[in-house]
């Protein structure tokens, strides 16, 4: 890997889905990237779900450029827990009885294409992909229901290997995270139109463009990314090649454990509970952890350079000494961390704190105790 004199080692973040629990997960872990200096040399960025609503609003909020370590730490941190912690992205109370009356059966047949509205009106998401920078390159990871593959957006491109490929997006970046997060039966595909024109056949491995095609569909359903794979891997590692276009990773793994199956409820949908069917979660569960032991199996190999932040690992794993043990959450607070519920509600200050500090805590934790906090120092030094 080449190295940017300017910038420092280039960064990938890969963040998971996990509803709001993943969005402040996340927060707390940019948090401690911010404290060291490095939002700056964050060059890809790849989200599903829980990750792609909180990128977001990091860019929404921050005039759809990616904010420096000091703006996000002084400015964006303390607008999106304050908007976190006061704001229903999706249920009833997000609708107002106004909205109620105008979705009208939308509500219970097509909720997928209430959230882009939502997305818009309470937490402030806008811009068009096309309005998005270059750098750093954000993915957002959508699942194909058509093709069965993972369909990306980004600021150079949307679609996948097997449907085709257009190089000029203009889409929503509501529209585009909509996708990401619509979990499938609870809120459900989201429609989406496509342009008629300007797709292409790609390589599979370079994306490379091939030949003009003309796209068998005017018309595609989008599921949640994590349907495909909610660690947000995909589009920026590959188990025998490593990383693509970046120097270090942070896998920020937020999925919530695999618990007793709880029954399926419309009313608890619309109250902004996310319980999907279970052998979704099941298989979801499945993936994951084939994906992290892939993930870790190259870093062990010392094939990627990187850590996995996975959330609900206990200081205890790490073999922190006791001093340390009595300066972090104890085993029980990143236990209630960890079985926060899947929602798209408003969170209490006091969970979003505890959420936020156990992404701060780990993230710190885990690239120390894999020998990898010397890499932030030089990239920081650079």
């Amino acid at each position: 890997m080449t190295k940017d004199n300017q910038t420092g080692e280039r960064i990938a973040l890969a963040l998971s889905g996990g509803g709001v629990r993943a969005a402040v997960f996340h927060l707390g872990v940019l948090r401690f990237l911010a404290e060291q200096g490095q939002l700056e040399n964050v060059a890809e960025i790849s989200t599903v779900s829980g990750g792609s609503l909180i990128i977001g609003a990091i860019f929404s909020h921050a005039g759809l450029v990616w904010p420096s370590s000091a703006q996000f730490l002084n400015e964006t941190y303390p607008a999106l827990r304050a908007k976190l912690t006061s704001t229903d992205l999706f249920s009833l109370a997000a609708l107002g009885w106004k909205g109620i009356v105008k979705e009208n059966f939308r509500i219970l047949f097509r909720r997928a294409k209430i959230l882009p509205t939502l997305l818009s009106s309470q937490w402030g998401i806008y811009g068009s992909l096309k309005d998005l920078p270059d750098k750093p390159e954000w993915h957002i990871n959508a699942t194909c229901y058509e093709t069965g593959k993972n369909w990306r957006f980004s600021k150079k491109m949307m679609g996948d290997w097997r449907f085709g490929r257009h190089f000029n997006p203009d889409v929503p970046i509501a529209n585009a995270i909509a996708a990401s997060a619509a979990v499938p039966y609870v809120i459900g595909a989201l429609k989406f139109n496509l342009p008629e024109h300007g797709w292409w056949k790609t390589d599979p491995a370079t994306k490379k463009p091939l030949e003009k095609i003309v796209p068998p569909l005017r018309t595609l359903r989008l599921w949640d990314g994590g349907a495909y794979e909610n660690m947000g891997l995909e589009p920026i590692y590959k188990p025998k090649r490593g990383l693509l276009a970046c120097d270090f990773l942070i896998c920020s793994d937020a999925s919530g454990p695999l618990c007793m199956p709880k029954s399926f409820s419309i009313l608890g949908t619309l109250q902004g509970k996310l319980n999907s069917p279970r052998l979704f979660d099941i298989s979801s569960d499945q993936i994951r952890a084939l994906r992290s032991r892939m993930l870790m199996g190259s870093i062990e190999r010392q094939e990627v350079t990187g850590v996995l932040v996975r959330m609900g690992t206990s200081m205890r794993q790490f073999g922190a000494d006791l001093k340390t043990l009595r300066e972090c959450l104890t085993d029980e607070q990143g236990g209630i961390a960890l079985n926060y519920p899947t929602n798209l509600t408003r969170i209490s200050e006091k969970n979003f704190d505890l959420i936020a500090r156990h992404g701060h805590e780990l993230c710190q934790t885990t690239i120390n105790s894999y020998g990898t906090s010397s890499f932030l120092k030089n990239s920081n030094s650079n």
